[in-house]
């Protein structure tokens, strides 16, 4: 998916990264007791990463389904990036719902999940920055 000749994925999930890699931070610093009222702020920044997430994965399923006969061992490194990707805002979504709301309290069980997607925020970036740079996904060549 390009707009102006610019892929849109690489935008997009600029947003996503850092809203979920600070929502455990935030619930972190509730939980613990520092500055309880984080918890809500949580709430919201885990909500505007999910919505953006999910852009970045159909972006980023366009772009892939956009490639001109990718190799095989391509393909393998995308779906992988994929499959992290998935698995990544799942875990998110998960710690989401079991928040219990933008009234619930920092729980330990949703702070360790929110760990745990910020972990596989890191592999999935790791994983596509391999494709842009092992691979040249969504880089023109010059002429």
């Amino acid at each position: 998916m390009r707009l102006f000749g610019h892929p849109v994925h690489p935008l997009v999930v600029a947003f996503p990264i850092a809203l979920l890699a600070l929502t455990p931070l935030w619930d972190g610093a509730a939980l613990l007791g520092i500055a309880p009222e984080l918890a809500l702020v949580g709430y919201w920044t885990e909500l505007a990463g999910l919505v953006g997430g999910g852009i970045a994965l159909v972006t980023g399923l366009a772009d892939f389904l956009g490639l001109k006969e990718p190799s095989s061992e391509l393909t393998t490194a995308a779906l992988r990036h994929a499959a992290f990707a998935f698995a990544t805002l799942g875990v998110f979504v998960l710690a989401f719902v079991l928040r219990g709301g933008p009234a619930g309290e920092a729980r330990p069980v949703v702070l360790g999940l929110e760990v745990l997607g910020a972990v596989g925020l890191t592999a999935t970036g790791w994983l596509g920055g391999h494709l842009v740079f092992g691979y040249g996904v969504g880089v023109n060549k010059l002429r």
